[in-house]
């Protein structure tokens, strides 16, 4: 098994811890860099400096630092469970203006949702369309209907024991054409049931990413930003939530991709959602990277959209204010490092070139 030092995990949060401050308070900071240190050790980045340790799992970097595996698993819960207390409120027509829960407080504790107001129903349409961009049964009909060759798969419990005996790692599951193997893979034990195992006590599973089909992947910074152009600035917020949901569900105390369960909540529970499967499809076609611009299209993580940037800005304020016609200075977003202002162009023309 490739699992990173527990010294280099070290180094790598403490480094996170001095140089980056995000807009959100300290604890959800913390639990964003302790995701963070997993793609680190996976790719290579940080202080693992061309390292790859392809197994490590969040479990392990908890286990470094000196975290409860419990609290961390009940806290990222927590977050995403306030979510959905504001979607049952807006179907009951009791949310709030404001992107908050019942305390008070601000969703993923980020302060700028104590001043943008919303649309709690425009905050539905965008978690709806948010949860369905990754689910990949919904991707082979945007290929269908576009031509394109979106990639995906998703996340599954997995026996760690049974992927070394198969010669299987993180990095090989993650990154291969698997969709014609997953019958073999649940009839050798290595996918498990959830009802079989609870992955809360075992060491041995992990909830592990297995990818059914290569092939480019969608933005989020494009949806959050399709989504306000094609709608409102609600809807992107609402396609930003459904992505921090898909953040911490990958560690949380439920083992279900948790922003896909919501759709369904969404679509039973909300009169006059008015989206039709086409313009699902649609959103989802106008937010995939174009093959030959992998390198120049952002695709933020939470990290990412809140991180305060060299200009004081985070980039989902800076998304916030474009689709608002307000103005922005220009920095660099993502890990791609793209211009602010070159990506808003690119959605500019790309809109109006789709959107006809």
């Amino acid at each position: 098994m490739k699992i990173a030092p527990r010294e280099i995990i070290w180094k790598d949060f403490r480094k996170l811890q001095r140089n980056e401050e995000l807009l959100t308070e300290p604890v959800v900071e913390d639990l964003l860099f302790m995701q963070t240190i997993e793609g680190h050790a996976h790719n290579g980045d940080g202080e693992f400096k061309g390292r790859k340790f392809v197994d490590t799992t969040i479990n392990d970097i908890i286990d470094a630092l000196g975290r409860d595996i419990f609290i961390v698993r009940s806290e990222r819960q927590m977050l995403i469970d306030e979510i959905y207390e504001f979607v049952d409120r807006a179907l009951y027509n009791d949310a709030p203006s404001h992107l908050v829960n019942k305390k008070g407080e601000p969703l993923m504790r980020c302060p700028l949702f104590l001043d943008w107001v919303v649309d709690p129903y425009d905050v539905l349409r965008g978690l709806y369309l948010g949860g369905l961009m990754d689910d990949f049964e919904t991707r082979k009909k945007v290929n269908e209907m576009f031509g394109t060759n979106l990639g995906g798969g998703k996340p599954y419990l997995i026996d760690l024991t049974i992927m070394e005996k198969m010669g299987l790692d993180g990095e090989i599951l993650s990154h291969g054409d698997h969709e014609a193997h997953l019958e073999k893979y649940r009839d050798s034990g290595l996918i498990l049931d959830t009802k079989d195992v609870d992955f809360l006590k075992h060491s041995y599973v992990r909830f592990q990413y297995i990818r059914h089909k290569r092939g480019p992947g969608i933005s989020d910074d494009s949806a959050v930003l399709f989504a306000g152009l094609l709608y409102n600035s609600s809807t992107a917020l609402g396609v930003y939530l459904a992505d921090a949901i898909d953040t911490l569900d990958k560690f949380s105390l439920k083992f279900v991709e948790q922003d896909g369960e919501l759709t369904g909540i969404i679509k039973r529970g909300m009169k006059g959602l008015n989206i039709e499967d086409e313009d699902v499809y649609k959103f989802i076609y106008l937010a995939t990277i174009p093959e030959e611009m992998e390198s120049e299209i952002p695709d933020s993580s939470q990290r990412y959209f809140l991180k305060i940037e060299s200009e004081g800005m985070t980039t989902l304020e800076s998304h916030y204010r474009f689709l608002n016609g307000l103005p922005y200075p220009e920095f660099k977003i993502g890990y791609e490092r793209v211009s602010n202002k070159r990506f808003y162009d690119y959605i500019s023309k790309r809109f109006k070139d789709v959107i006809r």
